[in-house]
């Protein structure tokens, strides 16, 4: 990209914006420059001026350093992108892009022009298969992330995201070689976790960083954000050790677990991948005792680095200051090898429209000379031009084609046929059709056989276009048809599996539930210990969207295959990790091609049985549906995502730290009780038109999810 000219590397994150300018040294990079200023306030602290603390630190940062004519890459969080992996059956590598782009139609949950988006190709040698990383943005929040510049007049070369400029440093570093390892990076808000495996990486962002050990010790302690956000970064140093750490260990847990679950996540994706080691990064690491509790949660060895041994730092200002900060400068240093295109990741999410100003930019000083070479050699062919125009002037006025009249149609615009049939065309056409032209003239004789072909295919598109909405009209009304007798099947099939009462007070609920709102409040009034929320065995559905395939089997695979990263939330909330997995994700179900439907059903449960409850009322029940021509295939019964409402919403939350639950609307509509312990889930389910017969049973139970569920 940038050649052997040294490039800048800028990561503008919540705490501070660290900069790198380096240009290649050989085997090595050099530093040249760089910059670490700390913003006056995290931007995630509640009632700060985001806007304003960025102006005020890119003013300083600009203040003493000349960006005009420099090659500049930029980060932006990870937690703003969304990052879908694919496997690509062996094609031609002409085809990749061609079928890449379909995959990311169909993983991209918005329109295509709302997105800016790129992908990487992971190849191994030898392997028949290739991997694939789609990479995307919403374009609002990207225009957002690089304000600071534009309103600056100055525009980057490359846009990356936070994971992988980070993934760019260290594997150019060989800090991560090809051995699997995990690197756990956490920030001001989030975490991003990465498993670099050989050539290829897996990323997911943990909604959870350092502001959330902040969160808990303000509330804890009832200090200001940042009397609390000191007291945490001093903790090792404060008599009140102790209890600082035990009032942060809820947060230590929860981002064990969420780790813990992406490892699982990541390994029964591929079988027979070990993971044992973890690369520590972010300061939250400096926090004495995180790194012991990672290695005694996870069992696995948790490793710091502590330089950077392909960076030559020699020649860079006040080396001190650098080397004290260095492991702060990971992302900028990415950033900066990816301009010097020595970073293993090459896409960029830079928007088309800014990419071809920095293009032009780059042409402009050869567009002068240009422009007079044009305007000689335009002098030449000019007088050329003007000649052979009039030679092909003549002769088109010789070799005039014929005209037809268009064919007849009666007052309802339906095309006039004669009493053979055939329509009622121009009789010249006809008779150049059958007996071909007789003009005696090559020239001729071809201008009239186009003249026809274009009469022609003129008179198939009116075709077309007068058919068309008959033929719209009767497939919509041969599916409306289709699907009238089956849906009531399918929605019977759905009540009949949710729970059934087991004591007299279950069947109160239910009767008290199919009565209304106001009598569900009354009972549940009356006795609020027999009703407690976490033992109602009720299951609430709320969305079922449904997919028509002649291949049930092969739709169910696909959206399967979609459905192994988070579920809704949107590009800037793409932590929501689900916290069961389903086993068959790896299993591919195998049968006959079969006509039917793909559903896909949301809903919650207030019992706190989570999955086991789930597992055993409803999911037992539906893999068994089956009515006169139509059945629940037992294989095709996944559940994708099932957790807690407080995670589900956290995760979706843009506010910094912990949020209240009337914040992320947690209070039930009904009775005003708190839903955060509540489990929502997914389901994907395939229903196939026929008679269901003894073969395909239903896995055990183990086999629909994996793991321990979210708590």
């Amino acid at each position: 990209m940038a050649a052997n000219k040294p490039v800048w590397g800028i990561d503008l994150g919540q705490c501070a914006l660290k900069a790198f300018r380096i240009r290649s040294a050989g085997d090595k990079v050099e530093v040249l420059d760089h910059a670490y200023i700390e913003h006056k306030k995290i931007l995630s602290a509640p009632d700060v001026d985001s806007k304003a603390l960025i102006n005020e630190t890119v003013s300083k940062f600009l203040d003493n350093h000349e960006l005009s004519g420099e090659t500049i890459v930029v980060a932006v969080p990870g937690q703003n992108t969304l990052a879908r992996f694919t496997k690509l059956p062996p094609v031609d590598r002409k085809k990749i892009p061609e079928i890449v782009k379909y995959e990311a139609q169909q993983q991209i949950p918005f329109d295509m022009d709302e997105v800016i988006w790129d992908y990487q190709v992971f190849a191994e040698e030898g392997s028949l298969e290739t991997e694939v990383g789609i990479f995307a943005m919403r374009r609002e929040l990207m225009y957002e992330q690089l304000r600071f510049l534009s309103e600056r007049n100055l525009e980057p070369a490359a846009v990356q995201a936070n994971p992988l400029a980070l993934y760019n440093a260290l594997k150019y570093d060989g800090l991560c070689g090809d051995k699997p390892i995990v690197i756990v990076d956490i920030g001001a808000r989030n975490t991003d976790l990465i498993v670099s495996e050989g050539k290829s990486l897996w990323t997911r962002n943990i909604p959870i960083g350092g502001n959330h050990f902040t969160e808990v010790l303000l509330k804890t302690f009832k200090l200001s954000f940042r009397k609390a956000e000191n007291l945490k970064r001093e903790a090792a140093k404060s008599k009140y050790a102790r209890q600082i750490f035990q009032a942060m260990r809820p947060v230590f847990a929860d981002l064990v677990a969420e780790v813990q679950r992406s490892i699982g996540f990541y390994t029964s994706s591929r079988r027979g991948v070990k993971l044992n080691r973890i690369l520590a990064m972010g300061n939250a690491f400096k926090m004495p005792g995180m790194s012991k509790f990672l290695q005694q949660n996870l069992g696995m060895e948790v490793v710091r680095p502590s330089a950077f041994t392909k960076l030559v730092t020699s020649e860079a200002p006040n080396m001190p200051q650098l080397l004290d900060q260095l492991l702060n400068f990971s992302v900028a240093y990415g950033l900066a090898l990816q301009g010097l295109d020595l970073g293993p990741m090459t896409s960029n999410l830079l928007p088309t429209e800014i990419a071809r100003q920095v293009v032009w930019r780059k042409k402009t000083p050869w567009f002068y000379g240009a422009a007079a070479c044009l305007a000689l050699s335009a002098a030449i062919v000019w007088g050329r031009n003007i000649m052979d125009h009039r030679v092909v002037s003549a002769a088109k006025a010789e070799q005039a084609r014929a005209s037809f009249t268009p064919p007849e149609k009666d007052e309802n615009e339906r095309f006039v046929r004669d009493p053979d049939g055939r329509l009622r065309i121009d009789p010249r056409a006809r008779t150049i059709l059958e007996q071909g032209p007789r003009t005696g003239k090559a020239t001729s004789d071809a201008q009239s056989l186009m003249a026809v072909n274009q009469y022609f295919q003129q008179i198939l598109s009116d075709i077309k276009t007068v058919n068309q909405p008959l033929i719209a009209e009767t497939e919509e009304l041969a599916k409306l048809q289709a699907e009238k007798t089956v849906w009531p099947l399918i929605l019977n099939m759905l009540l009949d599996s949710l729970p059934k009462p087991v004591t007299r007070s279950d069947q109160a609920l239910i009767e008290a539930v199919s009565q209304g709102p106001q009598a569900y409040k009354q009972l549940i009034d009356s006795d609020p210990e027999t009703f407690k929320r976490g033992n109602r065995r009720l299951i609430f559905l709320e969305n079922i969207r449904s997919t028509y395939a002649t291949d049930v089997l092969a739709e169910f695979k696909r959206q399967q295959s979609s459905s192994v990263t988070p579920a809704g939330g949107g590009l800037a909330r793409s932590g929501a990790m689900p916290s069961r997995i389903s086993r068959a994700e790896t299993v591919e179900p195998e049968g006959p091609t079969h006509p039917g439907f793909v559903l896909r059903i949301s809903g919650h449960t207030p019992n706190s049985g989570g999955a086991t409850f789930l597992i055993n009322t409803f999911i037992t029940a539906l893999r068994q549906q089956s009515r006169k021509g139509l059945y629940v295939d037992p294989q095709m019964v996944q559940v994708p995502r099932l957790m807690p409402i407080r995670l589900e919403r956290t995760s979706r939350g843009s506010g910094p730290g912990i949020m209240s639950e009337q914040e992320i609307g947690g209070m039930d509509p009904v009775t005003g009780e708190s839903i955060m312990d509540d489990y929502t889930f997914e389901i994907l389910m395939g229903v196939v038109y026929g008679d269901k017969t003894d073969e395909g049973t239903a896995s055990p139970a183990s086999e629909i999810f994996d793991g321990e569920e979210a708590e």
